[in-house]
């Protein structure tokens, strides 16, 4: 997902690992597919389970977060 701060313009695509689930009235949420666990990108809310939210300083950007999510696979 990108959010330009000058157009205030959110674009997202969903990829072969993650849905994205964009009318969610809590905000913008992506679904892992293997494991079906919710990642939130909120950051005033939890990251979901199994996922961790890092923030990274640059100079090059305003924000950017990295989001891990570690898979646990079904049985």
């Amino acid at each position: 997902s990108f959010y330009n701060w000058d157009s205030h313009i959110a674009v997202w695509n969903s990829t072969p690992n993650y849905q994205v689930i964009a009318d969610n009235p809590e905000g913008l949420l992506f679904k892992y597919k293997r494991d079906r666990k919710i990642l939130n990108v909120d950051p005033k809310s939890s990251p979901g389970d199994n996922s961790t939210r890092t923030p990274i300083q640059t100079e090059l950007y305003i924000q950017v977060v990295l989001f891990d999510h570690i898979s646990r696979r079904k049985t």
